[in-house]
């Protein structure tokens, strides 16, 4: 196919960002535009960025330069950044970025069909950051796929837009807008159709999925919603991230122990594990809160998986209140985390803050805390060896293509032997071998 017909979209940043470019594709397959694997044939490039931290920021630019021939060769290609980090800089990336067409914001990626057209037929550079003003931008992609459209066995679906936390340290809240949930009966439309394409497994998105509802008139909130996902036909697994550990209540977690098709896995980012350092950040709870909190997870929720995201060098942290962190991580014991140094992000209280951390001491700390948790995630999976699990079979594994890949109903991956027509089914697995990452495995015969 000729390049004018196709588009590449290349993405920074959290599984909301992926939904958004998951959205923004079916728009264009729904315009005539085919995908491309390679911005070298394409006609729209599309980069949907990150900007939580700076280093995101930094690989955009970098892709940018690198991308830069293209456009001196074609110059109709279409050149486009989307998300977080084109609603952060705004006019400031057409100026300095003179063969970039379009800065698309967080909320207004469904009229990218529209701004392409402007671009292509009438020659303008345009800007779109607008955040409040359409209540059309809550629809997360249109229900009619086209026709040659591939349904993955797994989708992402966000449910609430926005932020309302204001976390010391964060930049969400300014580039994805207030909260604004979407309605219920909407969502459980879009899983039906998701499911009559093939879908197994859906996760339900939002920076705060435990704030759904609050918006909206009614008693409707997130329990509510997954009880009634729940009883989709066809719908297998029922995943849902991030949730606000401030929000978890015994009505939540009675209702992820008791609906079957809810999985047993909670993504509860706890960020720092001292009580001075919670309170600087704005988090909204102790560190006795979330130790207790998990217990009762766990003891209602045999096998589930709590994984969680830590910061490091959040401005005024001391070395004392570091290891009672360190701590405290060791106690909860967490399958997994996503750890990072604080970066300082313009516009929030915490990058105003005298006392900011060196980075060599940013790095160390951040090196410490990787070896516990890789630890703990070890430990944890090593207790789970001999035991006998339902793994969704995704596909072929990416790291090693003789071997099939899928995932326990705890999220964690499972690597075995099997034949390419397990795909897409559902197969028992034991679990022969622990890692820090999951599991190798063998199908049950």
């Amino acid at each position: 196919m000729q390049s004018m017909s196709r588009y590449y979209i290349q993405t920074y940043g959290c599984q909301m960002n992926e939904a958004d470019s998951e959205a923004m594709a079916r728009l264009l397959e729904k315009a005539g535009y085919e995908p491309s694997d390679s911005p070298e044939e394409a006609s729209i490039i599309l980069l949907n960025t990150c900007c939580v931290r700076a280093k995101p920021e930094q690989k955009v630019y970098s892709r940018l330069g690198e991308l830069r021939p293209i456009k001196e060769r074609r110059p109709e290609v279409i050149f486009a950044i989307a998300g977080c980090m084109a609603q952060k800089e705004g006019q400031a990336l057409l100026k300095r970025i003179p063969y970039l067409d379009l800065v698309i914001g967080t909320r207004q990626f469904h009229r990218l069909e529209e701004f392409i057209h402007s671009c292509r037929q009438g020659g303008q550079r345009i800007c779109a950051l607008g955040l409040e003003d359409d209540p059309s931008s809550l629809r997360a992609a249109p229900l009619v796929l086209p026709a040659s459209a591939e349904m993955n066995l797994k989708a992402f679906l966000p449910i609430i837009l926005g932020c309302d936390n204001y976390c010391t340290y964060c930049i969400v809240p300014s580039v994805r807008g207030r909260q604004k949930s979407r309605l219920p009966d909407e969502i459980r439309a879009e899983v039906e159709a998701l499911v009559e394409r093939g879908c197994r497994e859906v996760t339900l998105l939002g920076q705060n999925v435990l704030a759904y509802g609050r918006d909206l008139p009614g008693n409707g909130d997130f329990v509510s919603l997954l009880e009634s996902l729940n009883g989709v036909d066809g719908i297998e697994r029922i995943r849902f991230t991030t949730a606000h550990p401030r929000d978890v209540e015994d009505r939540l977690i009675e209702a992820a122990a008791s609906l079957p098709r809810v999985c047993e896995h909670f993504h509860l980012p706890i960020q720092a594990g001292h009580d001075r350092l919670l309170k600087a950040m704005g988090r909204g709870y102790t560190a006795a809160y979330y130790l207790e909190m998990v217990e009762r997870i766990r003891a209602r929720i045999p096998g589930v998986a709590i994984t969680t995201d830590i910061m490091v060098g959040f401005p005024g942290e001391t070395d004392e209140e570091f290891e009672a962190s360190l701590e405290l991580y060791s106690k909860i014991g967490f399958d997994q985390a996503f750890t990072f140094v604080y970066s300082p992000r313009p516009g929030t209280a915490a990058a105003k803050k005298p006392d900011q951390v060196p980075q060599k001491t940013k790095i160390a700390r951040l090196t410490r805390l990787i070896e516990l948790i890789n630890a703990s995630a070890l430990r944890i999976n090593s207790s789970q060896v001999g035991r006998q699990g339902e793994v969704l079979v995704e596909g072929v594994s990416e790291k090693n293509p003789s071997k099939l890949a899928g995932r326990l109903r705890n999220n964690k991956l499972v690597v075995f032997s099997g034949k390419e027509n397990l795909v897409g089914r559902f197969v028992t697995v034991t679990l022969t071998a622990a890692y820090q990452w999951g599991f190798a495995g063998e199908v049950r015969a």
